[in-house]
């Protein structure tokens, strides 16, 4: 039987990312501050963009991005930036500009490679080389999808060969025993060498970046939970942060000719930005309506009353694809009775509690503290005591969990608390608790 070869045209339904689809997706991403720079800039070189600046007193994101504009760039400019000076082919490029949008806070990537090809409408390779590229950009380990690549990407930058750092975050429970002869055994490199990648290997970071480089910079709200006479809950986007957007039409009927090329292509980039902003305060609202319905406890009783809440259910929730509710999240905050919260603080994972209910690591977090900020202070808590209380609560916990919960808060060990009450000596001992 002879095999020939065929050319033929079919059709095959998907996604295709268009140029406004992507910049709708790159200004939800965008904090306020970020997206006020982008505005500035944009109405600096864009006769038909008309920007009225928020009315309300004092300083709104859109004042502190023109004072700031020429400040070290956000994340994501940083990381366009790198991409425009790489040789990248066109459509490798449109999806690497694309996955900046996509990124959380600490620079790991959220979205699957299923959901980017899906997203794209691209196929695998490319989207892997889009990932490759986004890899390739400083800091190093950002775009990386979990803990063990993130690792691998730093180490690589430190000059240890991809293979090796990949197998050298394979074999972190060898690292910390300090078993230099088993892992040279594994790795196939003297002990000497294994030396060398551990104090590598103690430098790198676990989060791409680190997110006290950001902490200078003045928390914006996007949205605000207001509570009315009869106690219910009302959600609204923040008034005196955001400038109004408008085409200048004034302006444009006294072009001689609309069609002119720059005419044409300024009043699209206006239009699109508008929209893009539009849409962009929309999505964040129904976000909004959505948490205040699902954490009601929480803005009527307090953050211990957080509920465990999974993103992917609040996207299926509001008929959203997971990554564009990551985007919509990352770097928000609202605003409730006063205090600031970060969106992402609404979406705790959940320990099982009593009677098959679930109870958010955030809220047994604050039953930590408070242990530990009541506890005798010359006979402080273990966690296995720890643990034996919230048990008893009917919290399903381990010590070791006990214990990461412990260390996030900066909360030290008994044995470090009652060093410290012992140095202080009285009843009124520092616990030694930060932040």
């Amino acid at each position: 039987m002879a095999v020939t070869q065929r050319l033929g045209i079919a059709q095959q339904p998907g996604l295709a990312l268009t140029p406004g689809m992507r910049q709708s997706l790159q200004i939800l991403a965008m904090p306020p501050l970020d997206l006020a720079q982008v505005i500035a800039r944009e109405a600096g070189s864009n006769p038909f963009l008309r920007v009225t600046p928020p009315s309300r007193g004092g300083l709104s994101a859109y004042d502190i991005a023109l004072e700031t504009v020429a400040a070290r760039p956000s994340l994501g400019e940083g990381l366009r930036r790198q991409l425009g000076q790489m040789s990248l082919p066109g459509d490798v490029h449109a999806v690497a500009i694309y996955l900046t949008g996509a990124l959380r806070d600490d620079g790991y990537l959220d979205a699957t490679d299923a959901e980017l090809i899906e997203e794209t409408g691209q196929p695998a390779e490319l989207v892997a080389e889009a990932i490759a590229a986004l890899q390739r950009c400083e800091p190093a380990g950002v775009g990386a999808r979990d803990l063990a690549e993130c690792l691998a990407l730093q180490l690589a930058d430190k000059g240890v060969a991809p293979d090796l750092a990949a197998q050298v975050v394979a074999h972190l429970d060898l690292f910390a025993q300090d078993d230099w002869t088993a892992l040279s055994r594994r790795l196939g490199v003297p002990v000497t060498e294994v030396k060398a990648l551990d104090a590598a290997l103690r430098s790198v970071s676990p989060h791409p970046v680190d997110g006290g480089e950001t902490s200078a910079m003045p928390l914006v709200p996007d949205l605000v939970v207001d509570r009315g006479p009869d106690g219910g809950l009302a959600v609204r986007l923040a008034e005196g942060v955001m400038p109004a957007l408008r085409l200048d039409s004034a302006l444009l009927a006294r072009v001689p000719d609309v069609h002119d090329p720059f005419v044409a292509a300024a009043r699209a980039r206006a239009e699109a930005l508008i929209r893009a902003v539009g849409q962009r305060g929309e999505t964040l609202l129904r976000i909004g309506g959505r948490l205040v319905a699902d954490q009601h406890l929480f803005f009527t009783r307090g953050p211990e009353n957080l509920a465990p809440l999974s993103r992917r259910k609040l996207a299926d929730e509001l008929g959203l694809h997971p990554s564009t509710l990551g985007r919509a999240v990352a770097g928000k905050v609202l605003m409730s009775g006063g205090a600031l919260y970060p969106l992402s603080l609404f979406f705790p994972s959940g320990l099982p509690a009593g009677r098959g209910g679930r109870v958010s690591s955030h809220a047994v977090k604050i039953a930590i503290r408070r242990m530990v900020e009541h506890e005798p202070a010359t006979t402080p808590l273990s966690d296995a005591a720890i643990r034996a209380r919230l048990n008893a609560d009917g919290i399903d916990i381990t010590r070791r969990c006990v214990a990461k919960y412990r260390e996030s808060m900066r909360i030290p060990s008994s044995f470090e608390r009652r060093r410290r009450a012992r140095d202080h000596k009285g009843p009124a001992a520092d616990h030694g608790l930060k932040g």
